[in-house]
């Protein structure tokens, strides 16, 4: 049999032979490299990541959620952002929810939506918080319907203003009385009109 070098008919083919069986082998091998490598690097990335990450994807993709709260209640409405630690849901009827993240047990993303795994370490680009966006909201006097810890019954009237860690809320009701929210405790605002 002769050797490449020899110029042998069998051994080009030999030669070619081996050649495909070791590129055969080498493909075979990079597979197997790269999906080790794809593996490792989707683990990484469910290891790092975030709640928040997940809630500005799906933000990104205008997605429509079900959030199930703390408090036992479901939200719908369509993710329309995410700030620093709350998150905005815009309803049908165009109103909107602010709902902080510790108030959010669950969110379920409506069929046709993102279903992978958690996958995201974003966070939001925006560094207002919800006291910050009540507080530029108190001067409109816009009508709030307000969820606290503990759940229980919304407390609905008008936001009438909000200082370092209080907000106070003329609530409905004939007469109207006043109750001072301490922000901390405000785990969903919804704007009622």
């Amino acid at each position: 049999m002769g050797t490449p070098e020899s110029g042998g008919a069998g051994g080009i083919d030999a030669f070619l032979a081996d050649l495909a069986r070791w590129t055969a082998d080498t493909r075979a091998e990079e597979a197997a490299g790269s999906r080790v490598r794809e593996r490792w690097l989707r683990q990484q990335a469910a290891e790092d990541a975030r709640f928040a990450g997940v809630l500005v994807d799906l933000a990104e993709q205008g997605a429509g959620v079900a959030v199930r709260t703390t408090a036992g209640r479901t939200v719908h409405g369509r993710l329309a952002a995410v700030a620093r630690d709350f998150c905005v849901l815009r309803h049908d009827a165009g109103m909107a929810t602010f709902l902080t993240f510790s108030a959010m047990a669950a969110v379920r993303p409506e069929p046709g939506h993102r279903s992978g795994d958690a996958d995201s370490a974003r966070l939001s680009a925006s560094a207002l918080g919800l006291a910050d966006v009540l507080a530029r909201l108190a001067p409109e006097r816009h009508r709030v319907r307000v969820v606290v810890d503990g759940g229980g019954e919304a407390l609905a009237g008008e936001l009438r203003s909000v200082g370092a860690d209080v907000a106070t809320v003329r609530l409905d009701g004939d007469p109207p009385a006043t109750v001072y929210l301490q922000l901390g405790a405000v785990r969903e605002v919804a704007l009622i009109g």
